[in-house]
Parts: C-alpha cells; structure tokens; sequence
C-alpha cells in the first residue's frame, strides 16, 4: 500500500487536489474582492455542461473569498432556497453580535434550510432585504463582506430568482459588500437571461467552461504520480489524459483508477514470495 492517499476524489461535489486549466479564471473576482461593492468581478456566473467544474469552481470562490475574510453562504437553487439563504444569514448575523465571541473572523456557513414553503411574500421579501442590510452592515464595518453562491440555477424557481437578483441590486446600490455568483447549463442560463427574469444579471461576468486541454492534464498526471513515488510510463500518461479528453470528471475517475491500480502492484509487489520445500 502506497504511503499516500489516493488524490484522485471522481465523485460529485467533491473538491479535486488541482483544479487544470483553470488558471485565471477568479482574478477579476479576487480583484472585486478588494475593491468592495460594486466591483465588476462581484457578479459572475458560471456556465458549462454537466460535469465541467462548475460546481468546483464555486467552491473555488468560497475557498478565495474566505482567505479575503468574506463570510460564504453556499446554496443550490432547489426549492425555497431563498429562505434557506435568509436562514444563513440570520445565523452569521446571531454569530456576529456584539460578544467577544463574534469578533473572531467569519470563514462560512453551513447550516440547516429555512422553514419556509412557497415563495417570500411582499412582507417576507422586506424581511430578507432588511436582514441582509444588518448583516452587510456586520461585515462591512469589519472590513469584509458576504459571498452567495447558487448552484443549479437552470432548476431555480423564477420568482426567487427575481427577489434574489432585486435585493442583491440593492444592496450593491448601497454600497454594501456583497458578491453574488452562479452557476448553471449554458442553453437553461441563456434562457433565464432573455427572458428578463433578472436583467440585472445579464451585466454579470460570464465566465463559460472548457474541457482542460489534454497536454495540462498529461502534465498534471505526471507530476501527481512523480510525486509520490510512482513509477508510471510516459506513454500511459499520455495514453490516459488523451482518454478523459479534458473532462474534469473524466480526470478524476481514470486518475483514480490508475491509482487504484498502483497500490495494488505496490501491494503484490511486497508480498513474500512462496518457496519449494
């Protein structure tokens, strides 16, 4: 058994050791992040097929945005996700009363949804605007400010689409410190977008997703297995990055199981050998 875990994590969600070709693709969002409020790379959507990164990508930002000191609250757009995202809020705000336990630095939340169970009514919507405002508030006089991301918005209901965007525009109309990035199928994105649900979001920074190209992945392969001490031909690096084609997914799951079968050679390689009595 090799000493080193298997890096390699081809399951949905999860977060890979290296993220390939996607270098450069959050420096206009940490540029906003130290700009503040208003800051183009603030409202950003991601958009690509079904299993290209998009949801590595946010966790991306999250893991930016929490060394910039922003509070994160991570969501999906299913169901009432708005409540949900009030819900986190009022829990960062609960975390950042005026105890001295609420002065150690926000990293994120991850708590339970909001009891909610049709869309926010008018005086909900007011609600969710005016905790919002107290949280921002929070965070703006700590110097930092709030990351909200939202997953699957080609499933988002669109009324909640809508208050979601409307609030956000207020807040940054106020020069409050919020950041908002999506992500979601190109062609369901496109048709958010045309139909109006949301015209502010169409000034947001699309940002749309690509297969890595196959010589960074044949690299990143290399210098993965060199590292921990396996030996691995140039041919069968090359023979199993051209195989994912640049598919994210595909990286992990042939990285996995060329792992997978590393530690069993390493294994039946230390085995003690039997002898003729």
């Amino acid at each position: 058994m090799l000493d080193i875990e298997n890096p390699f994590r081809p399951t949905a969600g999860a977060t890979p050791p290296e993220v390939i070709g996607r270098a450069g693709l959050l420096d206009e969002f940490e540029y906003g992040l130290r700009l503040g409020s208003g800051a183009p790379g603030l409202l950003s959507i991601f958009t690509g097929a079904r299993g290209i990164g998009k949801t590595v990508m946010l966790g991306a930002a999250h893991d930016v945005a929490r060394e910039h000191g922003w509070a994160v609250v991570s969501e999906t757009a299913t169901g009432t996700f708005m409540g949900r995202i009030g819900e986190k809020m009022r829990r960062l705000s609960q975390e950042l009363g005026d105890g001295p336990e609420s002065r150690r630095r926000i990293t994120a939340v991850t708590v339970a949804g909001f009891g909610v169970t049709t869309q926010l009514s008018p005086e909900r919507q007011v609600d969710w605007r005016e905790l919002g405002e107290d949280l921002l508030t929070l965070l703006d006089q700590r110097g930092t400010g709030l990351l909200i991301t939202v997953d699957e918005i080609h499933a988002a209901d669109r009324t909640e689409l809508s208050q979601l965007a409307a609030n956000v525009q207020h807040f940054i109309q106020d020069r409050l410190p919020i950041a908002l990035i999506f992500a979601g199928l190109p062609s369901a994105v496109s048709d958010l977008l045309n139909e109006g649900v949301a015209t502010f979001l169409r000034r947001a920074d699309k940002i749309d997703l690509h297969a890595a190209a196959v010589r960074d992945v044949e690299t990143s392969f290399a210098e993965t297995f060199s590292s921990a001490g396996i030996s691995i031909t140039p041919d069968l690096v090359s023979r199993a990055a051209t195989a994912t084609g640049g598919y994210p997914f595909l990286i992990q799951l042939v990285g996995y199981f060329l792992w997978r079968e590393a530690e069993i050679h390493e294994a039946s390689s230390h085995l003690p050998q039997s002898t003729e009595p």
